[in-house]
């Protein structure tokens, strides 16, 4: 393991929940070949920061693991069911939950050893005297590498594409980058959050003016009865052109 991998395994562990199931996505890694452990772990408080910005999460689920493996879906399903139980441990139900069980309980045996690992490993920890902490990962910061310096310099790029999507004030333009860059975004732990959001922004904003009802002004000058021109005051206007 590199010292940028050490560096993110690390910011991954101050989180009780994430140390509470480690054993188990080591396990489960080993078993299946999947993504590590800090790797999953990003992948679903990702999907949880998706999520929370919905109106309609329940919907938007099924959308987050188009793509991905079998093995590693379920398990990035599984944290992430894991982390809505620990936000809210009083509420049992809820429309996102139910949607998310449904789909655990399709991946048959599958579900069966992730939630058996993820049982033994919370067990475990507990033994070893760790409690695992309330958190509400909807607002949590996504784990990054500290040492990784190639994202300053994505990072203007990215501002710098986007600026210039905004001067031209082309809705087609805005739109298509927006999709792009949201997906890379999700993929890359919404490194470019900001930028998303400058673009949805100026996307909300153009869209509403598209919309907005003309405006004609019947402007009246003294010791003349001539208004404006499109002016319903000049008779038909489609006569007065």
């Amino acid at each position: 393991m590199n010292n940028k991998n050490l560096d993110l395994l690390n910011l991954c562990l101050e989180d009780s929940l994430f140390a509470a199931l480690y054993e188990a996505l080591c396990n489960l890694e080993d078993k299946w070949h999947t993504s590590s452990p800090e790797d999953m772990w990003v992948k679903a408080l990702s999907a949880r920061h998706y999520l929370s910005k919905s109106n309609r999460p329940d919907l938007l689920l099924r959308q987050l693991f188009v793509g991905m493996g079998q093995h590693e879906a379920v398990i990035v399903k599984a944290i992430l069911m894991w982390m809505l139980f620990n936000e809210d441990r009083c509420k049992d139900e809820s429309p996102l939950k139910d949607a998310l069980a449904k789909m655990l309980e399709a991946h048959g045996d599958d579900w069966n050893t992730v939630y058996a690992e993820f049982q033994e490993s919370e067990s475990r920890n507990e033994q070893t005297g760790f409690n695992g902490c309330q958190t509400d990962y909807s607002n949590n910061a996504i784990p990054t590498e500290t040492h990784n310096q190639e994202r300053p310099r994505d990072s203007i790029l990215a501002h710098e594409m986007v600026s210039y999507a905004l001067e031209s004030y082309d809705l087609e333009r805005c739109d298509a980058l927006y999709k792009i860059l949201s997906h890379i975004d999700y993929q890359k732990g919404h490194i470019y959050e900001d930028e998303v959001r400058r673009l949805f922004d100026k996307i909300d904003e153009m869209e509403k003016a598209c919309h907005e009802p003309r405006k004609v002004e019947n402007n009246y000058y003294k010791d003349s009865c001539r208004f404006e021109a499109g002016s319903s005051q000049n008779g038909n206007i489609l006569l007065n052109q």
